[in-house]
């Protein structure tokens, strides 16, 4: 048999490469030739820690054309995958979204939860097959985890996900101030890599015949950030708004120490679907709201709101 593909989604952030680079152990340890590739640039959490723990990076691929099979693993939706990998060679599905287009890939089986962490899905295959998991996939899965939970203060974090590392955890050993060193490592916007996080990280659905364009930041100092550069958030928002001919734009600045968020559009009409789904008021082009909510968690509210 031909080595299948195991992926995520274009410029992966930690849960996609994690959960790929573990999924392809458990793949190979159950018998099954897999190749981890990864399509474009990993998020800077990701790098930091593959580079810390001298962990080899997953090889870089320009797309899934020279394979018959692809896994999905963090990714159900085709606008992340840019026209890389055809729909019909997906076989398996691994995510953990609300809202979804796994439909959109005819061959494959799905597995989609709502866990806090893609990762925490890997976690279970390997916890449920009793097979041995390396250190280096602990490592991956226990920092995406996580990083998705927010370390655990997230909204969408589940049982499952503390569970999962905790049993990842007695491989990885990793010290307690972990998830601090991995939040201050995305916490870095200096210069051009505020620009590149924002397009590196954004995403687009489209409900209701209206396309919604949703930026997302997770860093230490969200607030001097914004007093700092907001006209430079504003004029990239509003680039790709234009560039993508989207009906709404906004950014999702969550402040990882002060748990709280900030939500920053220049568009009115956008201000006025947050101000509604979210009960929050804009001064200007910001509104702040108390505690954490993620992308994951708007994106069902607003569809909801548009479809109505």
């Amino acid at each position: 048999m031909k080595p299948i593909l195991i992926t995520c989604y274009v410029n992966p952030d930690l849960d996609g490469v994690a959960g790929a680079f573990a999924y392809g152990e458990f793949l190979q340890k159950t018998g099954r030739e897999s190749v981890i590739g990864i399509i474009g640039e990993p998020h800077d959490e990701a790098k930091y820690i593959l580079d810390r723990y001298n962990i080899l990076y997953p090889q870089t691929i320009i797309n899934a054309d020279n394979f018959e099979e692809v896994i999905l693993v963090d990714a159900s939706d085709l606008n992340g995958l840019e026209g890389n990998i055809a729909p019909e060679k997906v076989v398996e599905i691994i995510d953990h979204r609300k809202i979804n287009e796994a439909d959109k890939f005819p061959n494959a089986k799905v597995q989609i939860e709502l866990v806090g962490s893609a990762a925490t899905l890997i976690a279970e295959k390997f916890i449920e097959n009793n097979i041995n998991i390396s250190k280096e996939s602990a490592i991956l899965l226990c920092g995406a985890i996580i990083s998705n939970t927010l370390n655990f203060k997230g909204g969408v974090t589940t049982d499952r996900d503390r569970k999962a590392v905790e049993y990842l955890n007695k491989i990885a050993l990793l010290p307690d101030d972990f998830w601090k060193d991995l939040f201050m490592a995305k916490s870095d916007l200096s210069g051009s890599k505020l620009g590149e996080r924002i397009e590196g990280d954004f995403a687009w659905f489209t409900f209701a015949d209206k396309k919604v364009g949703i930026a997302q930041i997770e860093i230490v100092g969200a607030e001097k950030l914004i007093k700092e550069r907001i006209e430079e958030i504003i004029n990239v928002l509003e680039k790709i708004k234009q560039d993508m001919g989207l009906d709404y734009i906004f950014q999702n600045t969550i402040e990882l120490e002060l748990e709280c968020n900030y939500f920053i559009s220049p568009d009115l009409k956008t201000q006025k679907l947050l101000e509604k789904v979210l009960n929050i008021k804009f001064n200007k082009a910001v509104a702040k709201r108390p505690n954490l909510i993620m992308r994951k968690q708007i994106v069902p509210l607003i569809k909801e709101e548009l479809e109505k």
